[in-house]
């Protein structure tokens, strides 16, 4: 293997009851997108799938992210967020099926958009999250991230056994065994 940089993040917890997986916790609890979704595939997984590079490469808003972030660390010590994953390789629609295949919960998601559907879904425009909310919490989530300007209710999660984009759907056993296929036995 060639000599390869390792960049690790590490960051202090205060309470560990802050801390937020990715898997979705009850059927009924809101799907929300954190941040914009842009015509950002240059460099992307989906176009290298493809054998194409790309020109749009995503670009980051320091200043707009970090008021984002912000605003959800402030929700998560209120404990306001059942779940929470960030969108990078693959872009929205590999989160979505990530969280998903951790909670076994089906996804109904329909988003508005100018992209076509390809670009909403496989887009790495960075800084995004997607965050689950129970019902209860809905109004408190909204009010603490009402100042930042993409906050989108785009579904809810669902008790079946399928994901639906749009009207596009998969079944998550399906997703499960292509996404582990590539660990073999383990």
């Amino acid at each position: 293997v060639p000599p390869t940089l390792l960049v690790s993040g590490i960051g202090v917890m205060e309470d560990t009851a802050h801390a937020v997986s990715i898997d979705p916790k009850a059927a009924g609890d809101f799907v929300y997108i954190l941040g914009e979704t842009k015509d950002e595939l240059g460099a992307s997984e989906y176009y290298d799938h493809r054998g194409v590079l790309g020109n749009n490469v995503p670009v980051t808003d320091t200043a707009l992210n970090y008021t984002l972030y912000q605003a959800l660390s402030k929700a998560n010590k209120q404990q306001l967020c059942a779940s929470a994953i960030p969108v990078s390789f693959g872009g929205l629609g590999v989160a979505l099926a990530k969280k998903a295949i951790a909670g076994q919960c089906g996804l109904d998601i329909h988003i508005e958009s100018d992209l076509r559907l390809d670009k909403l879904l496989f887009s790495e425009s960075q800084g995004r999250i997607i965050v689950t909310v129970a019902p209860n919490d809905k109004e408190a989530f909204e009010t603490i991230m009402g100042d930042y300007p993409h906050v989108t209710n785009i579904g809810t999660v669902t008790d079946n056994n399928s994901i639906i984009i749009n009207e596009v759907q998969a079944d998550i056993d399906k997703l499960d065994h292509a996404y582990k296929a590539t660990l073999g036995d383990y």
